[in-house]
């Protein structure tokens, strides 16, 4: 008989909430928490209050302890937004805000890092960040990501992980910092491990607080959008996952990595392998402008999906597209326009579809591993026409996502934990 207790937790910290996800003995998903917190506007940025995000948390998990639903488990991880930024002091107590992945500040310091010994790839929004609080607003405390913050809470130690590090100008293909932030930055950095290393045990005071057994592991996180990929079923060379929100995301497990700045493209650590990943501006965004998702529903039943692009769309919500082609001053090419919206409805559906393959083709032009098949996740993987449309582009099968919280994924590298390297 099948052990349905609890045994591996997946927590995705987010920017209104978080998500806790559990999984058995066997790897399945048994239930799905949340706690939420409001999130304030900040006019000239965003930023919140790292505080909100313990609270919550801790008040989730002291509730799960009391019903008696944590007492097996053994490992857990997180997941958090990539880019987001914080600073502790040595007792892992925050010194601010945090700044979170769409904070436009810290551009100045980001111009005088590219001016550093760094492959011209390197991405490194949330180190400059970092270098913002602590050139303006004078915090002196250790860099962490929201996801690095809660291991530290945890397990009391400064380490991060090879996802989360990517932005902050870690080389994920080395496995190492490059030299020229080492010179320049020392021991602010931090120690760097693989999503799902075994990092260390809960604290004693919190396992007797969370009602968990003592040893429990706390693995290396990764991002919210990574988590996402291994909760999809992606595991092989050439399995691709298309997220179908309101932009098109791609990511595409390869041998090889590749980058490309100028159109955001960049490779995260998946395993042995790499996790390629590329966003295009069209998207669900588009169709929302033009339909109600009843009358997406309705129309999409009256479409051919096996009818020629003929139209040659290329969806846009506004001015700009970044991938597969670097155009920012593309404008939406949305004409000629049919009279029948059925009609319409499919000429929107076929360039996404079309953008969507033509993304897949920009990674192996750049030297990734060929697409050989294609996992969704979204509100448009659940359209049966436009992934029939889709499958007609990509010329390779697809298939909804096993999962798509990224808890889930979150859960699995817990589960899947390995010692440290």
């Amino acid at each position: 008989m099948t052990d349905r207790r609890a045994r591996t937790l997946g927590i995705d910290v987010g920017t209104s909430g978080l998500r806790l996800a559990a999984l058995d003995a066997d790897g399945q998903p048994l239930w799905l928490e949340r706690a939420d917190w409001a999130a304030p506007a900040i006019e000239d940025g965003h930023e919140q209050d790292p505080r909100q995000w313990w609270s919550a948390f801790d008040g989730l998990m002291c509730r799960l302890g009391k019903q008696g639903r944590l007492a097996e488990v053994d490992a857990l991880a997180f997941a958090g937004t990539s880019g987001t930024v914080l600073t502790i002091g040595e007792d892992g107590e925050p010194e601010g805000p945090a700044l979170m992945y769409d904070d436009p500040r810290g551009q100045e310091q980001l111009d005088a890092l590219r001016r550093l010994d760094l492959d011209p790839d390197a991405q490194l929004s949330a180190l400059a960040r970092w270098r913002f609080l602590t050139e303006e607003r004078g915090q002196s405390g250790r860099p962490v990501s929201q996801a690095d913050w809660f291991v530290t809470r945890l397990t009391g130690q400064h380490v991060s992980d090879s996802n989360n590090a990517l932005k902050w100008g870690f080389d994920a293909v080395a496995e190492q910092w490059p030299a020229a932030l080492i010179e320049r930055f020392g021991d602010r950095l931090p120690e760097v491990h693989r999503p799902g290393t075994a990092i260390g045990p809960v604290t004693h005071e919190l396992a007797r607080r969370w009602g968990l057994p003592e040893g429990g592991i706390v693995a290396a996180g990764t991002t919210d959008s990574m988590a996402a990929l291994w909760a999809s079923g992606a595991t092989d060379e050439g399995d691709g996952v298309t997220s179908l929100g309101s932009t098109l995301a791609l990511k595409l497990i390869s041998e090889t990595p590749v980058a490309d700045a100028a159109s955001g493209v960049y490779s995260h650590r998946f395993g042995e392998r790499f996790a390629i990943s590329g966003a295009s501006n069209s998207g669900g965004r588009v169709l929302a402008r033009y339909f109600t998702g009843e009358q997406l529903a309705e129309l999409s039943a009256g479409i051919d999906p096996d009818r020629p692009d003929t139209l040659g769309y290329w969806p846009l919500a506004g001015r700009g597209e970044r991938f597969p082609v670097v155009a920012p001053d593309m404008s939406p090419r949305l004409t000629p326009r049919p009279d029948d919206p059925v009609d319409f409805l499919g000429a929107l559906l076929r360039g996404i579809a079309r953008i969507e393959a033509q993304g897949y083709r920009r990674f192996a032009q750049l030297g990734a591993s060929p697409v050989r098949r294609v996992y969704s996740a979204g509100g448009g993987a659940h359209n049966p026409v436009f992934t029939r449309m889709r499958q007609r582009a990509l010329g390779v099968p697809v298939r909804l996502a096993e999962h798509t919280e990224a808890a889930v994924g979150a859960a699995r590298l817990a589960a899947n934990r390995k010692g440290t390297r």
